[in-house]
């Protein structure tokens, strides 16, 4: 059962990470600052680069040396409905969780 528990909290946690990245897209949608191109896998983290396009702007104030910065790959709508699937697996994932709870709860009861 503790199993269960855990599969749910590690399903609760990457829907979180899922809504957290998924809410930057839509800020960055709606028109805020670009972010800085990544020069090195390395700066994207964990290896591979993100889905972005580059624009050349070179004004914003994370230009790189070829005046190029990273915009949002994707559209408000589509972004919109990632955000309500991060929740939805948030809620599916801590529902998950309290049954299993439960269930550990009535074994208890029963044992003891």
């Amino acid at each position: 059962m503790g199993s269960a528990m855990d599969i749910s909290v590690a399903g609760m946690q990457a829907a979180s990470q899922w809504f957290s990245a998924t809410a930057s897209n839509i800020v960055a949608l709606t028109g805020a600052p670009t972010t800085p191109v990544p020069q090195t896998p390395a700066d994207a983290g964990g290896g591979s680069l993100p889905p972005f396009l580059l624009s050349y702007d070179p004004q914003a104030p994370y230009a790189n040396m070829q005046g190029m910065v990273a915009a949002p790959e994707g559209d408000l709508a589509s972004a919109m409905v990632h955000l309500h699937e991060a929740a939805n697996s948030f809620r599916a994932n801590l529902l998950a969780f309290k049954v299993s709870s439960r269930m550990i709860d009535n074994l208890l009861d029963t044992v003891a």
